[in-house]
């Protein structure tokens, strides 16, 4: 063998000796697929490992939740949210309405020879907050028992809160209860309707003059029969009381005599309050608008009160009516009526009999808009009374117009603004504040008021 044949031979050797070491490195084919099933089985007991502590955190969260479901169930109802106001309960006895009323105002007075000792007209322009009360209303213990905490800042001119209203109202039975605390005078329905729900901007003057709002709040308690249950369409209320304009006083006479009077204050007063709802809902009754109403509706009531001062005895008297229709029509008529006798004013005194009436109408010319008119009079017997003017009969004349905001009005009274103008060709016989009316003796007046209303 030549040289060149033993090195040919040497090489092909020494590669089919490689080939070989190769050849046994590799694994064989049974021991991958060993080897995948054995990754496999690994992977699917991670995964069981897995969904068994999945089921059991979802096990846990159900058994939680449920536990928790329980407690609040044992706790009773409880809830917050809004529903024509913002609230929070527990159960049916516990309710808390907080709320906020604000009413802001553009006014302009125009009254003739009312400048400069009578040689000029008058008129003025200007904003003013109104109104701002903060409220919370509801019911304790149990839906019978009523509260109602109101603190205003009633003053245009004076922004401290005070107290407004606080009062209880407790339903003993289904149709009787009982009222304490500090309330408005139960005589008048003018003056009982919300300044929130009224028909224009203010009330009329002749019941700030001789009616309801004469006699503002009260202190005392009261009866009730009825109580604007759905079911009864009779209403009663019967009040013993320290008097008019007695909110905010201790047990003490305190001066709230009426203009004239020349005692010290009132002893007590009795007053009270019936109606009669021919037809329709009590709901629809609460405001001066036929906003919203699906049926008829017809009240007829009176009231009267008997407040001694001293000697000397103070009676208020009032009959009124209201009906409205679901077209969006409502009217709304009252008479009043004021007697003072001799004694109130003293020795040298004589008695007087002061009277007036009302009556307004509104009409909704869609969901939104809202047409109104209104007159009233008042007349005047007690001289004591005019310090300021020397007529003693007022009339008062009033147009307006009313928008609802929101979807189709859907706001109601919580949003609206108001425009109205009042023409009082006698003038004022006093400063009327929230009527924005001056006193001047017996020239024209007229006043534009406007107003935006938010109740939260």
């Amino acid at each position: 063998m030549t040289s060149k044949s033993r090195i040919l031979a040497a090489v092909a050797g020494a590669l089919s000796m490689g080939a070989v070491a190769t050849y046994a490195a590799e694994p064989s084919q049974s021991d991958q697929i060993a080897e995948l099933q054995a990754k496999v089985a690994s992977l699917e007991a991670k995964q069981a490992s897995n969904s068994k502590d999945v089921a059991a955190t979802i096990d846990q969260v159900l058994r939680d939740a449920e536990q928790r479901s329980q407690l609040l169930q044992n706790m009773g109802d409880m809830g917050a949210g809004y529903d024509n106001g913002f609230y929070i309960r527990s159960g049916e006895g516990w309710v808390l309405r907080p709320g906020v009323f604000f009413q802001f105002r553009n006014v302009t007075n125009w009254a003739k020879d009312a400048k400069h000792g009578g040689d000029d007209d008058s008129i003025e322009n200007g904003f003013e907050v109104t109104r701002l009360r903060l409220e919370l209303e509801g019911t304790a213990f149990t839906k019978d028992l009523e509260y109602a905490f109101v603190w205003a800042s009633d003053s245009p001119t004076d922004n401290s809160m005070s107290l407004l209203d606080a009062y209880v109202r407790y339903m003993f039975a289904d149709d009787w209860g009982v009222r304490a605390g500090q309330y408005k005078a139960i005589t008048s329905h003018e003056f009982l309707t919300s300044e929130k729900r009224q028909l224009m901007v203010e009330r009329s003057m002749v019941d700030a003059l001789i009616g309801g709002a004469a006699y503002n709040r009260v202190q005392g308690v009261s009866l009730i029969y009825g109580g604007y249950n759905k079911d009864n369409p009779l209403s009663a209320e019967v009040s013993f009381h320290d008097g008019p304009n007695t909110g905010n006083t201790d047990f003490r006479k305190s001066n709230n005599s009426p203009l004239g009077a020349v005692n010290d204050g009132s002893d007590f007063g009795l007053g009270g309050r019936v109606e009669y709802k021919v037809n329709g809902d009590w709901r629809d009754y609460r405001d001066f608008t036929g906003m919203g109403n699906k049926s008829d509706l017809l009240v007829i009531g009176g009231g009267a009160d008997w407040s001694q001062f001293g000697d000397g005895n103070v009676y208020l008297a009032t009959i009124d009516g209201q009906w409205e229709n679901s077209a969006g029509l409502s009217i709304y008529a009252a008479g009043l009526l004021s007697y003072k006798d001799d004694d109130f004013y003293g020795p040298s005194g004589d008695n007087s009999t002061d009277w007036g009436f009302v009556a307004q109408i509104g009409y909704m010319l869609n969901p939104s808009w809202e047409l109104a008119g209104r007159m009233s009079y008042t007349h005047y017997d007690a001289e004591q009374a005019l310090a300021t003017t020397s007529e003693d009969s007022f009339w008062e004349f009033t147009v307006g117009v009313n928008y609802y905001l929101g979807n189709n009005g859907s706001a109601g009274h919580r949003a609206k603004i108001s425009l109205d103008v009042s023409y009082l060709p006698d003038g004022s016989p006093h400063d009327l504040g929230f009527l924005d009316y001056q006193a001047n003796d017996a020239n024209d007046e007229i006043v534009i008021r406007g107003q935006f209303q938010l109740l939260i």
